[in-house]
């Protein structure tokens, strides 16, 4: 069973599902277009207040700029960019399943539902986040692919094996995983632990893609754009966080695991990647403390 850490992750979830569809939402009315959003479904998600907010640029703006600590922002709408093109790849490869662990608010499997051809995809979340979700969606007429299938799960009463294979999950299959904003706020034996299932129930050649912090965030070093702000603000929230792997020891923590990394992104990298001017200079900076992720199992 994956061991959670002590605070509530009911709240925790919930929270930080809204903040991110909000974030993808905002990104979606950028005018530029290497910072405009694709996740043109966040919004159905906002209730009304926010629409008001997201609607009106001051607004808009002066909301961000007071809630989103530095550089955030702009690592939602390059995480989001870059598992875009992940998800997009395993429906390119026909990977057999795709699991999206703590899916949040997650459009993947509509946005790309045209793109599908038979990939079971399976989203994990908590009920409390899960069920509004499936609930808009019915409110708003939005019909549901038929690869889609939603797993809630009571991480301090379930096991992950037993809920994704009530699913439908399949072991004989090449899988995908993908897992968003997750590892930071969970303890380092949920983290081995998922891995392991992971490794474990899935074919070679099966992905994973997730984000983690720098180790040195969590022992409060300050090294990095932004990151006294940005842990400032988890910390008030009561969503501290509490995983982390140490820089340039990605590649060692996915080999002692069975892993063989694919692809890794910086900070740095990310903003080369996809906020480069014409005229060579960053656009916008990106919050220092993450990084993202793809590997294999070996």
């Amino acid at each position: 069973m994956i061991k959670m850490t002590k605070r509530s992750k009911d709240e925790k979830a919930s929270n930080t599902a809204g903040y991110t569809c909000f974030s993808r939402a905002c990104a979606t009315r950028e005018k530029d277009e290497r910072f405009r959003g694709p996740d043109d479904m966040a919004e159905i998600f906002i209730p009304a207040f926010a629409k008001v907010i997201l609607n009106v640029p001051v607004l808009r703006k002066a909301f961000m700029s007071r809630v989103a600590p530095s550089g955030i922002y702009e690592y939602v709408i390059a995480r989001t960019k870059l598992l875009d093109e992940i998800f997009l790849d395993g429906l390119t490869k026909r990977v057999n399943q795709i699991v999206i662990l703590g899916a949040g608010m997650d459009t993947r499997a509509l946005r790309f539902a045209n793109k599908n051809k038979r990939t079971r995809i399976i989203e994990l979340d908590i009920e409390k986040t899960q069920r509004p979700k499936i609930e808009i969606y019915k409110r708003k007429g939005i019909e549901l692919p038929n690869e889609l299938v939603f797993a809630s799960i009571d991480f301090n009463k379930q096991r992950l094996s037993d809920v994704l294979f009530n699913a439908g999950y399949q072991t004989d299959q090449e899988s995908l995983f993908l897992w968003e904003g997750v590892t930071m706020y969970l303890n380092p034996d949920a983290v081995d632990d998922t891995l392991s299932f992971i490794k474990e129930s899935s074919q070679k050649g099966s992905g994973v893609a997730f984000d983690y912090i720098y180790a040195s965030v969590l022992r409060r070093e300050n090294k990095y754009y932004g990151e006294k702000e940005i842990f400032d603000t988890v910390s008030r929230a009561g969503e501290g966080w509490t995983f982390g792997i140490e820089e340039g020891k990605i590649d060692k923590f996915l080999g002692e695991r069975s892993f063989k990394m694919v692809s890794h992104y910086t900070p740095c990298e990310l903003e080369e990647k996809y906020f480069r001017a014409d005229d060579g200079s960053v656009a916008r900076r990106i919050n220092g403390t993450h990084c993202i992720v793809q590997a294999r199992v070996n």
